[in-house]
This record gives C-alpha cells, sequence and structure tokens, in this order.
C-alpha cells in the first residue's frame, strides 16, 4: 500500500487565505445589501431588483460599504466566522425591524434609532410572539452554522495551507492591522459624505439626485446603505446666503419694537400667578372624522364637550403613527420641523441632547419664577429626554421609575392617563409657586391588539384590521374618561390653572384603504383645546402648528409677549399650519407655497433665519429675542 499523495500547498498561504476571506465577505455583501434593500418593499424581491437595475451604482457603492464594515470587523475580531455571524447577524436583525418599521409606519429605519437597542425589550413588545420566535430562531440558526464552521475550520485550515493559522501571529497581525487602519480611516470618511469633495458622495453622485429628496425616498431610490449615510450625515439646516451677524440682529430688533406695540395693549405679565398644564396625548385622534370610518358610539364625547366650550381647533401633526417627539419639540420651542433638513428625522436625538441651554417656552417661563416640571410615564431615556429636558432647562423630570401613580388598564403594559393625570394633580397641588407642567402620556401607544375589553364596535375598515382599530378607539375612550375627571378636579382647584391639550398624532392602525380616502391634513389633524377653570375667550383655531400653543396661550390670557413670540403671533395670522407637506393659510385653508401672502413670504424668511441661527448657527438672536418685555 503506497502512501497517500501529499496535497501540494499553496505558494503564499496568507496572501490565499485573505482573498479568499474577503472573496467570503464579498459573497455576503452581495446578498446581505440585497435582503437590506429588499426590506425596503415587504421584501418583494421584483421591486428590489427593478430598484437595482434603475440605481445600479447606488447598488454598487452600497456593497463596497458593507464590504468594508465586513473587513473592519474581521480585522477588529480576527476569527472569520465569528466576524461572519455579526456581521449576518447584524444585518437580518437591521432588515427585519426596517421591514417591520415600513409595515407599521411606511417609514425606514432612520440612524438615530438604532440607539433604539437599549431598549430592546420595548421594542419586541411590540411585535407578535410568533415574529419574536421567528427572529431569535433565525439568529440561532446562524449562530449554530458559525460554531461548527469555526470548530472544523482549523482541521481545513491545515489540510488545505499546511498550517493552523493563529490570531495572534506575526503575520496574521500584520494583515489585521493593515486591513483595521483601510476600512477604519474609509468608513471615517464617510462622517463627512454630506461635503462635494468626499469619495463615497462623488461615487453617488453618478447616478444619484440628492437634493430635495426626503429620507424614505433616498433609501427607496438608493438603497438602504445609500439612505441610512446620507441621512446620518446630513446637516440639520443649510446655511442661508444671507445669514449674517447684523442681518440676524437686525431681525431681533425688528420684532422687539414689534413685541413693544403688541405688549401697549396687553395687561399681564407672561401667564402671571397661572398654573400651566401642557398634555399631549400620544396618538389621541377622533377616528369619527376620518372618511370610511364608522364607530357604535362616540369615542371622545368630554373632550367634544370641553372644545364646544373652550378656544380650540385641531393641531396640525407632522407624524402619522408615529414622531412623538418632534411634535414635542416644536411645542416646547416654537420651532418648526418644515424648516429642517428632511434627514433630520428626530431633533431631541440629532442635535438638541448636545445642546447645553436652548430657549423654549420652559426657560421663558422661569424668567417669571415658574417651577417646571415634566412628566412621561416611560423610560427617561427614550429620545434622550433626560438630556434634552436639561436642556430646555425643566428644574424637574418625573418618569416612570419616580412616579407614584402607574397603574395600567385592562391588559395594557402602559401607565395609563388616569393615572398620568393623578401625578400631575399631585404635583400641582404641591407646589406653592407658579408652576409650568409638561405632561406626555403614554397609554395609547402602539401596539393595539388584545389590551382592552372593546365596547365600541367599529366599521368601514377591513375585518384584519378591525379588532386593531376597535382595541385603539376603546383606548381613547379611556383617555376620554380621564380627562373629564382630570377637568372636574382642576375646577374645584383654587389656584388658576390652563391647559392645553393636544394629540401628538394619529395611529398607524388604519389601513391604507382608509387613507386613501381622507387627504393629507385630515391624517395629520388631532384634537386641540385650551381649557381654564377661570373665564376664557371661546375661539376656532382652525388647524394650527403646535408653535403657535404658546403665543396662543399669552393672547388669551392678555398676557405680554418676548420679541420672538411676537414673531410667532404675526406669523400665525399669515400662516396657521406649516408642516413638510401642508400648508394653512390665515383662513384656515390648505394652500401651496407659491399661494402664500407677501407678509407670509416675509415672515417666513424672517423665521427661518432665526431657526438657522438657533440650531445651527451662532446664537445672535438669543439676546434680544427671548427676554420678556
Amino acid at each position: 500500500m503506497t502512501a497517500p499523495e501529499k496535497r501540494k500547498q499553496p505558494k503564499h498561504p496568507y496572501l490565499v487565505r485573505s482573498l479568499r476571506t474577503l472573496g467570503l465577505g464579498l459573497v455576503l455583501s452581495v446578498i446581505l445589501h440585497i435582503l437590506l434593500d429588499a426590506s425596503l418593499s415587504g421584501f418583494n424581491l421584483s421591486a428590489t431588483f427593478e430598484m437595482i437595475k434603475t440605481y445600479p451604482i447606488p447598488f454598487l457603492l452600497g456593497i463596497l460599504v458593507l464590504m468594508l464594515v465586513y473587513l473592519f470587523l474581521i480585522s477588529l475580531i480576527g476569527n472569520v466566522w465569528a466576524s461572519s455571524t455579526v456581521f449576518v447577524g447584524t444585518s437580518i436583525v437591521v432588515a427585519f425591524a426596517n421591514n417591520q418599521k415600513f409595515l407599521e409606519r411606511g417609514e425606514p429605519l432612520y440612524p438615530q434609532e438604532f440607539e433604539m437597542i437599549t431598549q430592546w425589550r420595548f421594542m419586541l413588545s411590540m411585535l407578535s410572539t410568533w415574529l419574536v420566535i421567528l427572529l431569535f430562531f433565525g439568529i440561532a440558526i446562524i449562530i449554530a452554522i458559525a460554531w461548527i464552521l469555526d470548530r472544523y475550520s482549523r482541521k481545513i485550515s491545515a489540510k488545505y495551507y499546511g498550517r493552523d493559522f493563529k490570531y495572534w501571529d506575526r503575520k496574521t497581525l500584520i494583515i489585521r492591522g493593515a486591513g483595521l487602519v483601510f476600512s477604519g480611516v474609509l468608513l471615517f470618511s464617510l462622517t463627512n459624505f454630506q461635503s462635494s469633495d468626499n469619495w463615497l458622495r462623488k461615487a453617488y453622485n453618478i447616478d444619484a439626485q440628492w437634493k430635495d429628496v426626503d429620507p424614505k425616498e433616498s433609501y427607496q431610490q438608493y438603497g438602504f446603505v445609500g439612505g441610512l449615510i446620507y441621512s446620518a450625515t446630513a446637516n440639520i439646516m443649510d446655511k442661508p446666503v444671507n445669514y449674517t451677524e447684523s442681518h440676524i440682529k437686525d431681525i431681533a430688533k425688528k420684532y422687539s419694537q414689534l413685541a413693544d406695540q403688541i405688549n401697549e395693549t396687553r395687561q399681564n405679565k407672561p401667564m402671571d400667578d397661572v398654573n400651566i398644564v401642557y398634555v399631549m396625548s400620544e396618538s389621541f385622534s377622533d377616528p369619527t372624522r376620518l372618511h370610511g370610518v364608522t364607530t357604535s358610539s362616540d369615542p371622545i364625547p368630554e373632550t367634544r364637550k370641553i372644545m364646544d366650550k373652550y378656544p380650540s381647533g385641531y393641531s396640525l401633526s407632522q407624524g402619522y403613527g408615529g414622531g412623538t417627539a418632534n411634535i414635542e419639540f416644536e411645542a416646547l420651542t416654537g420651532l418648526s420641523m418644515y424648516n429642517i433638513n428632511p434627514q433630520i428625522t428626530s431633533p431631541y436625538q440629532m442635535f438638541l441632547y448636545q445642546k447645553e441651554k436652548f430657549p423654549s417656552l420652559v426657560s421663558s417661563l422661569k424668567q417669571n419664577n415658574y417651577e417646571t416640571i415634566a412628566i412621561h410615564p416611560f423610560k427617561p431615556s427614550f429620545y434622550r429626554r433626560t438630556d434634552v429636558y436639561n436642556a430646555l432647562e425643566f428644574d424637574k423630570f418625573i418618569s416612570r421609575d419616580e412616579m407614584k401613580h402607574t397603574e395600567t388598564l385592562d391588559d395594557s403594559e402602559y401607565i395609563s392617563d388616569a393615572s398620568a393625570f393623578q401625578e400631575t394633580l399631585d404635583q400641582l397641588k404641591a407646589n406653592k409657586t407658579s408652576t409650568f407642567i409638561h405632561l406626555v402620556t403614554m397609554q395609547n401607544h402602539m401596539t393595539y391588539w388584545d389590551k382592552y375589553v372593546n365596547t365600541i364596535g367599529v366599521e368601514g375598515v377591513p375585518e384584519k384590521n378591525k379588532q386593531t382599530v376597535e382595541s385603539y378607539t376603546q383606548g381613547i375612550k379611556y383617555s376620554d374618561d380621564a380627562l373629564k375627571d382630570f377637568v372636574t378636579a382642576l375646577d374645584n382647584m383654587k389656584e388658576k390653572t390652563m391647559v392645553v391639550f393636544w394629540g401628538d398624532h394619529l395611529p398607524s392602525v388604519f389601513p391604507e384603504e382608509i387613507v386613501n380616502q381622507n387627504t393629507e391634513r385630515t391624517m395629520h389633524e388631532t384634537p386641540l383645546f385650551m381649557y381654564a377653570n377661570f373665564d376664557l375667550p371661546k375661539e376656532d383655531y382652525g388647524t394650527i402648528s403646535p408653535i403657535y400653543f404658546a403665543p396662543k396661550m399669552l393672547a388669551l390670557t392678555d398676557s405680554k409677549v418676548s420679541p420672538y413670540y411676537a414673531l410667532l403671533t404675526e406669523m400665525s395670522k399669515e400662516v396657521q399650519g406649516l408642516e413638510k407637506n401642508v400648508l394653512i393659510n390665515g383662513d384656515n385653508q390648505t394652500i401651496i407655497e407659491d399661494q402664500l401672502s407677501p407678509k407670509a413670504k416675509e415672515y417666513l424668511e424672517d423665521y427661518k433665519l432665526i431657526e438657522y441661527d438657533l440650531v445651527s448657527g451662532k446664537g445672535y438672536s438669543k439676546p434680544i429675542l427671548f427676554k420678556n418685555k
């Protein structure tokens, strides 16, 4: 018997092994890029390949970026199969999450939402049990396959290369170091993607036109990777050509003089000796206003009674199915998302949390010695609210961890509105000075299945959506009941108290059949009223943006305005609603930009410059605009 012929070993084993590893990375990058892009269309492969055919260069560049990520991982970790497991597993989870968000809200995953991984229990609670099981089962299979391959890789290596490659031998460390530096430098350079000189931006520009493309379209046209990079590196606002210190100060002085004119006819300091409560009610809407939807009874009769008696109308929400913190941003700062670049999908998470002090209604009231309190019956880290509320100068933030009243309803996992209102009442009673409380409720947050014993029937929606819509409707019925008790308690309080109540956005429970029967404006309108336990003039606001809540409140109480609120007061007379896809003039009519009045254009131009000055500029306007008169 002759001995088996010895296998010929590669002449350059390290080079051959490195090329094979990169080949594996290329194959994985192609497959995972297709998977990520497919998650934008419900894993419709024909639509995915049509997108790739239409925009081939962004597809190839996305593969290149994934290859760099893979090279960085394998250079850092050193183990092919461990690196591949992290690479594949993470991509699958991202694709799955992206698909789920598209199903729920019609939007892709945005860069800042990746930090939600710290809230993984909450995110999983929004998925059905079988989807969670399927996700974990898939990840387990990937890990098992990688473990098996890693176990036998040494034998394969010894047979093919004639050696067992050590992670720490000299040549391997040199190769890993070179790969880490090469990939790390190129990946870091992507932070400058918005620059016209950026190497990847130049390559994308061969096949991509980024200007004025909203983030959703950038994902759908240029792929998940391209859309993600573009959104992650976007400027908050583009610098206006006429942004100079002298011009900004001239604008500030202009509205300082306007404030003096307005204040000549007003008697009171801003909200003098009046407690103020902002209630931003999670997903609170009026489903009876939607064409195609019929309810067996009115889910919000008490809200309707208050709206009939007090100043009321509808809030124009920039979100649908989500975006709570953006509506909150508008209401507290008076700054509109209309002027902010569409890729900035969350000011709280993308820039406001980094500010040391940011002018707002909170800081304005603190000039009048108000105690300022934020209450949110959920985790304080959600939307980075702890840092944001510090920047807005709240004195206290009460999250669910500090709340005394934490009761829930039926099978809901969220603290009820009744509990949140009771927490608010406790704070009002405990404080001896004028108090501003900003309450963000949580009761009606998604998901909506199997929460309550439903008592209100809904017709007009497909049978598959009926139970979910009915559960949502029952939730707002509970909110309406709690609101009645809250207002009754305030009626019996001696201290003068005013409440600004609005829904942050409609929920995403209504199927496409219903959405298509309604206008863009209708799908972004939520109930709004301003209640007080003292006399207020009845006014019909029509539909207004949250940026106007504070100036409207100041007008109702005959309170003097700062120059900033003077600007908003006058601007509201010409353009009372402004969001990305909806403009409403002073007559409550939906218009387009070309139909804006000359005064509206003047106010909006000044407003845009001031907003840039505050969020991206030097803050030249702050000393003048935000000083109470």
